[in-house]
């Protein structure tokens, strides 16, 4: 399911230090060493490639040796920024046309938008991490996604090294557990519309009783969906969410995307 929170946010002010190029003939923001064995694959959310926030998630992951891309999985298409203010509940400034229009509008927009496209979505995945094995044969490459690129880290696991899903949504559930084969991480927000603790917890059992060993669920307390890129960075309990999470993914990065783990070097065809 989609909710207000998926297009409710705080937008970074800093500047990305990464370059555009294209990957299979498809935009991306490409930051760190080109030459490292490590690879990251973005999924962004609906606020698409050219968000700040993700670009600028992007460098932290590169500062710790990895080469990231941040793929334009939605062709083009992207909500604007402005809707993350429509939505915040702090804003007393907010008007009612922002309130009873902009709010539900920007929903009826995105959620359509993403559902017809999911299909070329998976093409440009698929397209992706072809090409980067194909330019990088020894390298490692996993993907982290954000609230509906979460739904690739999960559905298209199989075609990486690792993958981490961070506040996913639009998930068919049970279903697309079934495309889990590599190791996998999961974060979400304990009262997430989209994806809760329980759920979460209802993931991690599936995905054991099936004998994957590589699984690890992290559930965040007192924060809401679309924490770990959109978090408002001024609240001391948020951002240290987001950097938890930043960590989380670090992390698991770091132990997966390496030669030592040979059982996940080449993913299961789903």
């Amino acid at each position: 399911m989609s909710c207000p929170d998926c297009v409710t946010g705080y937008v970074h002010t800093d500047t990305p230090k990464g370059t555009e190029i294209k990957v299979a003939d498809i935009n991306a923001y490409a930051t760190g060493d080109d030459a490292s064995k490590r690879i990251i694959v973005i999924g962004a959310d609906v606020f698409g490639w050219k968000l700040v926030n993700t670009r600028l998630l992007a460098d932290e992951y590169a500062a710790k040796g990895f080469r990231v891309i941040v793929p334009d999985f939605f062709n083009g298409w992207e909500l604007p920024t402005w809707t993350m203010n429509a939505h915040d509940p702090n804003e007393s400034s907010r008007s009612f046309f922002k309130r009873y229009v902009l709010v539900p509008a920007s929903l009826f927009i995105m959620v359509p938008c993403v559902i017809s496209n999911i299909g070329s979505q998976v093409s440009r995945v698929t397209s992706i991490v072809s090409a980067l094995r194909t330019a990088h044969p020894d390298a490692k490459v996993g993907f982290v996604g954000f609230c509906f690129g979460g739904r690739f880290a999960i559905s298209q696991n199989f075609q990486f090294d690792a993958t981490v899903a961070c506040h996913p949504s639009l998930v068919k559930f049970p279903a697309e557990l079934d495309g889990i084969k590599s190791p996998f991480s999961l974060a979400v927000a304990a009262t997430d519309r989209a994806f809760d603790a329980a759920k979460a917890k209802e993931t991690e059992r599936i995905l054991k009783e099936k004998g994957l060993k590589d699984i690890e669920v992290v559930v965040y307390e007192g924060v809401s969906h679309g924490w770990a890129v959109r978090a408002n960075l001024a609240d001391e309990k948020q951002k240290q969410a987001r950097d938890d999470a930043v960590k989380q993914v670090v992390g698991w990065f770091e132990k997966y995307l390496t030669s030592d783990h040979a059982e996940s070097s080449t993913p299961a065809t789903s």
